[in-house]
């Protein structure tokens, strides 16, 4: 018994010790995980010089939430005078990484309007950071109860058999409010989705999107029938 006290006395201190001289360790231990930061990413189709990627940046650079220093092309883009002198090539596109200042107004049917109005497009739209999040959905047309069924196909459009909506959890459609919502399944750090698909796949089903947001914050809870709500 005296040996076992002995070593809890000596553990003690040894800790002791430690907190006095690493207390920024400990306080590491008992801080919260680090929130992810949210980013955008956009497969542009027509990106061969710097003249398209110009383009790009004027449109995104005019949005409110879009950092203007942080649209940046992933890989090296040619000059104009290089693209003139260059042979034909297989594949004009690149990615455009794009900074956020405000998840919360992210609207991707904006980014979209944007970039076609300067005469550009992006078929790919991937957006990753929060763990789980929702996107809302404003749509102008839904006058029955066949439209708002034609909402629930979107996860079983051809599509979402290929896996490229496979992070949809689930799909749920307010008539009264003309908006749809789109549970995304819980994200795993470094996962990201492919939001431009889920655009398309709100045209196949004849209910395109007038604007497309992130709701990243708790889930309202269903209320109780009979429950006060305070005193």
């Amino acid at each position: 018994m005296q040996l076992v006290a002995l070593t809890v006395g000596w553990l003690g201190l040894l800790m002791a010790i430690d907190y006095t001289k690493n207390p920024h360790l400990w306080a590491a231990n008992r801080a919260p995980a680090a929130v992810r930061p949210s980013g955008l990413a956009l497969w542009v189709n027509h990106l061969c010089c710097t003249g398209c990627l110009g383009e790009v940046r004027d449109a995104l650079a005019r949005i409110p939430w879009v950092d203007a220093h942080q649209i940046r092309a992933r890989e090296a883009v040619r000059t104009r005078e290089q693209a003139e002198s260059a042979g034909p090539a297989g594949d004009y596109g690149g990615w455009i990484d794009v900074g956020l200042t405000d998840v919360t107004k992210v609207d991707f049917v904006e980014i979209d309007r944007a970039l076609r109005d300067r005469g550009m497009v992006a078929s790919r739209m991937e957006f990753g950071g929060p763990q789980h999040f929702r996107l809302e959905a404003r749509v102008r047309h839904m006058c029955c109860g066949m439209c708002k069924d034609a909402l629930s196909r979107i996860s079983t459009l051809e599509r979402a058999r290929l896996g490229r909506l496979r992070w949809v959890d689930s799909v749920t459609a307010d008539r009264a409010g003309q908006k749809v919502i789109v549970h995304a399944r819980y994200q795993d750090p470094g996962q990201a989705v492919d939001v431009a698909d889920l655009l398309g796949a709100f045209d196949e089903v004849g209910l395109p999107a007038l604007s497309l947001h992130v709701l990243a914050d708790a889930e309202p809870q269903p209320r109780v029938p009979g429950a006060s709500v305070g005193r």
